[in-house]
């Protein structure tokens, strides 16, 4: 049994062998004491100072320290103190909620930066609402950069949920609290928001805080705010009235946002009330066919200015008649036509390294496909491979960059409208290379099956199909004679569809998404030329209004709805305004 025992130390690593010495004290040549818990952890010098350029300086200053075989450190707990040992002997350390900032703090004081690095990914893998504020005030106490940035970044990004969780959010000191609202990237759908939180937060102590309106107002982009909300909630806000400060600032918003909605394009950088956010959803619309032939460039909007920018990235190869997936952080360009050959290609696009990447091609040859992503899968639907309209469907793993086929379609079916919702994918209308289609259809992937739903009151192709408030909506299209304005929505109750709020412009192979509760569409063909045209329909208000139009006019384009990316200003006003662009 000894030699048994003998034989398992031997095998074990380098390291692992003088971890197993030090706790036998063997070959140990200093000791290192806490003094307030009377405890003494041997330790090898040498291993000490490779893992610790704070160590090293001890062993080897020539100071006093450097000559004594017990060194005391005050202001550490001996078990703190014995993980850091741990880690520079067999870089482990047992990290827990309840001894992370001990041991951060203690990794910053001895230099042993591998173990720092563990703490601090450690605590970022904690981080959520309710934390999140700490662990950057936290990060930046210490100086721990990364920590830092990257909390910073969950903060702006997830404000709203922070406002309505956290107990830290109400006990931040305002200067704290405007350093927040100051952030461009502060990632909320509407400016009223701010004032949501503002108010939230003086509410927490209404009677010490009350005096802070008027400073933490001017953090606010008052210009962006919602019309009806500023005239109901701020304007006729007792108690901002009847601070003067706050009054005067009211007084003059009021007068700035008249000339706002007045002017086609008002942003001022240098005047806070003027200057937008970064908007935390971007649509980016790729590709399609415009007056010179099918296309290369990229356009995002930015709807806090209400405006398209060309970006400076292009696609690989043009296309038009393609899918466009956001998936991961990543844009998926699937199949497609480039003007002379139809195509199966995949390509990528990382919005936040700026890089295109070729992935694994579709089996089949796929113009006027139908791409929609549900769970993590991008699956393709019918299209055109140059000779025939298809049923079949695959669908694709980015994470094994393979396409795989599943059970096919009912009907044949290319330059049809296609959703995900509730865990199915949903396809209607497009074209079966006699006429267009009416008919639509589910698909199950838990069975893989296909189902059959009631057919539209219009044939459609060209259409697209979206899912807003848990109801299939189906818009444009062509039906052999004319491009539709019409939109209709399927009822899960009557099992059937009804008419609802037609387009201001009738259009067919165009792109739409849904952006902040309400539909976007954009581009198309409406029966004499390709349309730059973009207009947007509120469900609450039932009705369509237009947004500035593209740059160029393009019809068999696709679109995304890109959201939370690092590089959300490269894309948007702050990164792209300039003459050309407006």
């Amino acid at each position: 049994m000894t030699d048994l025992q003998v034989c398992s130390v031997y095998d074990m690593d380098p390291q692992t062998q003088l971890h197993e010495m030090r706790l036998q004290g063997i070959f140990c040549d200093a000791y290192i004491k806490i003094p307030d818990e009377n405890t003494r952890l041997p330790v090898h010098r040498n291993v000490m100072a490779s893992c610790s350029h704070y160590f090293r300086s001890l062993f080897t200053s020539g100071l006093k320290e450097s000559e004594q075989n017990e060194i005391s450190i005050y202001g550490v707990s001996a078990n703190i103190m014995n993980q850091i040992i741990q880690y520079a002997y067999i870089r482990k350390a047992i990290i827990t909620p309840d001894n992370v900032e001990d041991l951060l703090a203690a990794s910053d004081r001895f230099h042993v930066f591998g173990l720092l690095k563990e703490c601090t990914n450690y605590l970022y893998e904690q981080i959520s609402p309710e934390n999140c504020i700490g662990i950057f005030k936290f990060s930046r106490f210490y100086n721990c950069q990364h920590l830092s940035r990257k909390a910073w970044e969950y903060i702006v990004r997830n404000f709203k949920d922070i406002v309505e969780k956290s107990q830290e959010y109400l006990q931040l000191h305002v200067d704290d609290l405007k350093e927040i609202l100051n952030d461009d990237d502060l990632s909320v759908c509407n400016e009223s928001e701010v004032f949501l939180a503002i108010q939230r937060w003086i509410d927490y102590e209404q009677r010490d805080r009350r005096d802070k309106y008027p400073e933490l107002l001017k953090s606010m982009r008052f210009c962006f705010v919602n019309v009806d909300f500023f005239q109901t909630k701020i304007q006729r806000n007792k108690t901002l009235v009847n601070l003067r400060d706050c009054k005067k600032l009211i007084n003059r918003v009021s007068n700035l946002m008249r000339i706002f909605y007045e002017s086609p394009f008002i942003v001022d950088d240098d005047n806070i009330l003027l200057r937008p956010r970064v908007p935390p959803e971007i649509i980016f619309t790729v590709g399609g066919w415009s007056s010179t032939g099918v296309v290369d460039s990229i356009e995002a909007y930015d709807k806090n200015v209400d405006r398209w920018y060309v970006t400076k990235q292009c696609m690989p190869c043009s296309r038009a008649y393609h899918g466009t997936v956001f998936m991961n952080g990543r844009i998926f360009i699937v199949g497609g036509f480039d003007g002379t050959q139809y195509l199966n290609s995949v390509y990528c696009f990382s919005p936040d390294e700026k890089t295109w990447e070729e992935r694994a091609p579709m089996y089949i040859m796929r113009c006027y496909v139908s791409a929609v992503e549900l769970n993590g899968i991008i699956y393709a639907c019918g299209g055109f491979d140059g000779r025939n309209r298809q049923d079949s469907v695959e669908k694709y793993n980015p994470i094994k960059n393979q396409w795989t086929h599943v059970q096919p379609m009912w009907r044949k079916r290319s330059d049809a409208g296609a959703t995900a919702l509730d865990g199915k994918i949903y396809i209607a209308g497009g074209f079966d290379g006699a006429s267009c289609l009416d008919s639509a259809e589910y698909y199950d992937p838990t069975v893989n099956q296909w189902t059959m739903l009631p057919d539209m009151t219009s044939r459609r192709s060209g259409v697209v199909l979206v899912a807003l408030q848990k109801e299939l909506i189906a818009l444009g299209g062509y039906n052999g004679s004319d491009r539709l304005s019409t939109v209709e929505r399927y009822s899960w109750a009557t099992r059937s569809w009804f008419p609802m709020g037609s387009m201001i412009q009738g259009r067919s192979n165009f792109a739409a998404v849904v952006m902040n509760g309400k539909i976007v569409v954009i581009g198309g063909y409406d029966g004499s030329t390709t349309s730059p045209n973009a207009e947007e329909y509120d469900p609450t208000k039932k009705a369509w209004r237009r947004l500035y139009p593209l740059n160029y006019g393009r019809s068999a384009v696709s679109a995304c709805l890109v959201s939370q990316i690092r590089s959300g200003r490269g894309f948007t006003y702050h990164g792209l305004a300039s003459v050309d662009n407006l």
